[in-house]
């Protein structure tokens, strides 16, 4: 499985509702999605807990596994897994396994797992379908889906789960192999005292670097 699907979690992986109901109280998908990247371009960081369900066609049962995200501007993400660190500086990602103790570091560039890409420029290029109101995590939620409008081979369609403070608290992805990728939030939190060092990552001892930058 690629790692880069966990990096949606940075996605994860991004004001409050106003001015976007017209007559009928029926909401302008696009203008409330453009709020949606305004507000998380105004945060200077923000942490979340995430569950994250994968299903695909290789694996019968679905996996479930736990996470925390911590986003700094611009483009600073520390992803933490069960055995697995992803950490970017903004220039540099380094993916480090813990049980294969090895680090694979490469170049930022933008990608699909990226929440400045979700973000900005995923609606960029998707027809945006508002699909209704429903009720999660004990919130009332507004359910879009997204489908690209030219050739993507990264995503089949992208739905994203929306609260009137312009959260997102749930996505899911399907590629065009058939494979769901899910993610929950549990709790969410803005504009923390994160320490830099959070977002440098230190290579330990006796571990195999694998740099491809």
């Amino acid at each position: 499985m690629r790692a880069g699907f966990n990096l949606l979690t940075l996605i994860i992986l991004v004001s409050l509702f106003s001015g976007n109901v017209i007559s009928q109280n029926k909401l302008e998908p696009d203008n409330f999605i453009k709020d949606v990247q305004n507000f998380y371009s105004s945060l200077e960081n923000f942490e979340l807990n995430f569950n994250q369900i994968i299903s695909t066609q290789v694996i019968q049962q679905s996996q479930t596994f736990k996470g925390r995200l911590l986003f700094s501007k611009e483009n600073k993400y520390r992803l933490e897994l069960d055995n697995q660190i992803i950490i970017s500086d903004g220039i540099s990602i380094y993916n480090y396994s813990k049980k294969a103790k090895r680090v694979v570091i490469t170049n930022i560039e933008e990608n699909i797992f990226s929440p400045q890409y979700i973000l900005l420029h995923i609606p960029k290029f998707s027809k945006v379908i508002y699909k209704g109101e429903e009720d999660i995590l004990n919130r009332k939620a507004f359910h879009f889906e997204l489908l690209p409008i030219r050739s993507n081979p990264e995503y089949k369609k992208l739905n994203l789960w929306i609260d009137e403070e312009k959260i997102i608290w749930q996505i899911y992805i399907e590629d065009w192999a058939g494979n769901n990728y899910q993610f929950i939030v549990d709790n969410f939190k803005t504009n923390q005292k994160l320490s830099k060092e959070l977002f440098t990552f230190k290579i330990p001892s006796g571990v195999r670097v694998v740099d491809l930058r």
